[in-house]
């Protein structure tokens, strides 16, 4: 018999009972005298490159888990301006890049969004600024500012305590506390970051203050952080590759061609203000009790442009005048050329520009009380998050032309096209439209968790913990859009710029259109928001999820002969409600499902400096909240978009992993790892054309998928080598497999088969530096844009010369070599360009100071 929401909530809640009575009885067995366990873990100085380096060895050696770190080299001194730049160098750890920076982390071939970002351990509500942004569950890291970061934990195998909801792997952010600290400590930076591509060069400021009294009873501590940058991205795209009947102006149809749906070359600018606030206030009247309180606020302006020229079959009715077809062994018939005659209409061309004011918050409120009595350590966690904003005012301006042009996509990482009219001459295009759109979105969480642990002696268990955790978490989405103005008689030759000569260096050859008359968006946003403009709600694009999660967990530590560890048992219940509108109507669908989450981590002493890993799992991740809810985000100027399923069901695997780890000198070790990821669903993509607002659009909609696997190996070795000399380096393999309705293979998103990272680094008594290059073989994104993103690898550097015992010049570059980022729509069809992009190198100089 099926049970009720409430009956499933109160079987929850009984199990969290059971558990805590469970975990009672088995404390209560001890013989243990009552005084806490004292730590094994190494008291650790951290200065300098190589003392982060082994104090990150030091948290892996002594966990009972699969667990890397990353120790901040000295206070306010994390090793990357950018969190997920220096994640990316941990073994198994890949990033996508948005705009030259690190956005997004996947562990071990998962997708972006099967992993979490807990800060102290707590989840931390995130947005993003692009209107159609996926609302997706991967934590953005451009909301981090690196200053306030101590350390991260990357947590491979799951610990019952630790929250649910990753299959690669789990990121805990440590900010620091104000009583470890000495009292009255500064620390912070004044650095200025140069962009290439766009030449601009902007301050990058941040400063820490920590104070506590006498009897170190009470601290604060504060920092704050406001980070500039002017970059730019030039790009040659294209958009919505698919099987479609192509029509002919003789009426001659080709059907079932793949063919792409437009293009254009792309100039995006944008600026980024990030403003960053952390406080920490700790109370601590004994050694019994510790209250301590976060509060992080940050802020990122996002005010951006994008400049485009378009070519776009069928638009304004136009159809091809010839095309030139080849076969090609996985899409069949293939369009790569055509030339596209006059529109009926009146338009068949696009130079779009896209002003946007963006911007984003994520705040994160947290109070934490630890008690420890002469037997029980009792814990209290409660606080709220959340993450909002958006794209405010996003005002799309399209001046049309109706003129005989073609295209040429023959050639991989370019198109090259032709026009009747010469794109560069303002006065040959004319309004075809103006209308504003708005996408405002909110991700909040309340949560309360409690948490119970004593020493234990019953068998090989020498710790018992238990706890509950209620999680209240929504996700709201709103798209507005307003009336289309085609009636303003304004000529591109009064709000035209010229382009940058500089536009597209290196990218494209001589046929790909690198100069045509840009829009001055200074000019549009001045007098199109003059003309006063009424929003509607864009219903299809419109959603809400709203979570509540009751879980308990028992967790008890192994400590024996060799062995170490951990096992234990996560329950959890998640009752679901989505909502959004089908047609005119809102509608809200409940789903609730309840999931047993066992986890073994063991780590056996072979040696002294000999350590084996064994760690054994089911795991679970909730779908994106765009793939819950049957809504749909869509754009009608390249009619593409990607829409919800209310039905799926999350992700669960069984995962198993194998490690040993040598540790053969204070700074060394060598590891190597297998693991395996039992995975019983994947979410798959179908692309089906539907119809929105009287327009064909190519939609994307997860369904559930078949089960599959993912496998891998790691190896990392790292080593001090000579006064100073040290390397460090790791590569991953991943093999991904899972398998469509028909038995085809299907590529999991996220997942790279081979990611490498090499580093060099010295320091003496004045100098610190390090190299390192990291590298990822292709993925699939999980989109239907960008589709495949192909291999990419970066070398970065940075180097630091101290002047006194207090200050450091600091210079750091980013994308030495001036990689280029190629995508194209699904992997083996490198003809289907998406997007080949230039970011161009940074440069930061500086100082730090810390006194």
């Amino acid at each position: 018999m099926a049970l009720s929401n409430k009956s499933k909530l109160s079987l929850a809640i009984s199990n969290a009972l059971i558990v805590a009575s469970m975990s009672s009885s088995l404390a209560y067995a001890s013989q243990e005298n009552n005084t806490a366990q004292q730590s094994d873990v190494e008291v650790i100085q951290v200065r300098g490159i190589r003392g982060s380096l082994v104090k990150s060895l030091n948290t892996k050696r002594f966990s009972g888990s699969v667990v890397d770190a990353i120790s901040a080299e000295d206070i306010g001194k994390f090793p990357d301006q950018n969190v997920a730049e220096s994640l990316q160098r941990i073994t198994g750890v890949s990033i996508s890049r948005n705009f030259g920076e690190g956005e997004r982390v996947s562990i071990r071939g998962t997708s972006e969004s099967q992993n979490r970002t807990l800060l102290n351990g707590q989840a931390v509500g995130s947005v993003d600024w692009w209107t159609n942004s996926p609302a997706s569950r991967g934590f953005n890291y451009t909301m981090l500012p690196s200053e306030i970061v101590s350390g991260l934990e990357v947590y491979k195998s799951p610990e019952a305590d630790i929250d649910e909801g990753s299959i690669g792997g789990t990121v805990i952010v440590r900010t620091r506390k104000p009583l470890d600290l000495e009292a009255n400590k500064i620390a912070g930076s004044v650095l200025a970051q140069h962009s290439e591509v766009s030449g601009k060069t902007d301050p990058q400021l941040s400063g820490m203050y920590s104070w506590k009294n006498d009897k170190e009873t009470v601290g604060a501590l504060v920092s704050v952080v406001r980070q500039q940058r002017n970059l730019r991205r030039d790009g040659i795209e294209s958009w919505s590759w698919t099987h479609r009947d192509i029509e002919m102006e003789d009426g001659t149809i080709h059907e079932n061609v793949y063919s792409s749906g437009g293009g254009g070359s792309a100039m995006f600018s944008q600026e980024r203000i990030r403003t960053g606030f952390n406080a920490s206030l700790q109370f601590r009247p004994s050694d019994a009790l510790d209250i301590t309180f976060n509060a992080l606020n940050s802020t990122l302006e996002a005010n951006n442009e994008n400049q485009n020229f378009l070519w776009l079959p069928g638009y304004g009715g136009s159809k091809y005048q010839d095309v030139t077809i080849i076969d090609h062994d996985k899409v069949g018939k293939m369009l790569i050329a055509g030339t596209l005659g006059l529109s009926p209409d009146g338009s068949n061309i696009l130079d779009e520009t896209k002003v946007r004011n963006s911007e984003l918050k994520t705040q994160s409120y947290d109070l934490k009380a630890d008690h420890q009595g002469e037997l029980w350590q009792t814990s209290v966690h409660l606080g709220y998050t959340k993450g909002s904003g958006g794209s405010h005012a996003d005002r799309s301006v399209g001046w049309g032309g109706n003129v005989v042009h073609s295209y040429d996509a023959s050639s991989t990482q370019d198109i090259k096209t032709s026009y009747a009219n010469d794109p560069a001459d303002g006065s040959k295009w004319a309004l075809d439209f103006l209308r504003y759109d708005q996408n405002n979105a909110k991700d909040d969480e309340h949560y309360l968790q409690l948490d119970f642990s004593r020493p234990v002696d019953v068998a090989v268990f020498s710790n018992i913990k238990f706890g509950a955790k209620y999680r209240d978490h929504s996700r709201y989405n709103e798209k507005r859009q307003t009336a289309t103005r085609t009636d303003l008689n304004w000529s591109l030759a009064d709000y035209s710029l010229t382009m940058p000569s500089d536009y597209l260096s290196g990218l494209g050859s001589s046929g790909t259109l690198k100069n045509y008359a840009i829009t001055d968006s200074n000019k549009v946003r001045r007098e199109g928001d003059a003309l006063g403009w009424d929003y509607n709600l864009l219903k299809a694009s419109t959603f809400e999820v709203n979570e509540k999660i009751v879980a308990s967990y028992i967790k008890a530590d192994i400590d024996a002969d060799s062995l170490r560890g951990n096992l234990g048992l996560r329950l959890v219940q998640t009752n679901q409600d989505t909502g959004a509108y089908v047609g005119e109507n809102w509608q809200t669908q409940s789903k609730d499902y309840f999931d047993v989450l066992p986890s073994l981590n063991l780590a056996i002493d072979l040696d002294d400096d000999v350590i084996m890993r064994l760690a054994a799992a089911r795991v679970m991740s909730r779908p994106d909240y765009n793939s819950m809810t049957p809504s749909t985000s869509y754009n009608l100027e390249t009619k593409t978009g990607t829409g919800g399923n209310p039905d799926i069901d999350p992700y669960r695997a069984n995962q198993f992993d194998v490690s040993v780890e040598w540790y053969f000198d204070e700074a060394s070790l060598f590891s190597a790892a297998v693991f395996h990821k039992d995975i019983q669903s994947f979410l798959d993509s179908q692309l089906t054309l539907e119809t929105h607002e009287g327009t064909d659009i190519l939609v994307n909609r997860p369904v559930n998928g078949r089960s599959g696997t993912i496998q891998g190996l790691e190896l990392a070795v790292q080593h001090d080598i000579y006064q100073g000399l040290g390397v460090m380096a790791n590569y991953t393999y991943v093999d991904g497999e899972a398998k469509g309705p028909d038995g085809e293979d299907i590529t999991i998103p996220g997942n790279s088969k081979h990611t490498i990272n090499l580093s060099a680094y010295y320091e003496n008594e004045h100098v610190n530096g390090r190299i390192s290059y990291n590298y990822r073989t292709g993925y699939d994104t999980g989109l239907g844009w960008p589709g495949y993103v192909d291999d990419y690898g970066q070398i970065d550097a940075n180097i630091n010369y101290n002047l006194t015992e207090n200050i450091t010049l600091v210079l750091e570059a980013i994308n030495l070599t001036d990689e280029h980022t190629f995508s194209y729509q699904e992997k083996g069809v490198e003809h289907a360009l998406t997007g080949v992009y230039a970011d161009g190198r940074r440069y930061v100089a500086g100082v730090r100071f810390n006194f």
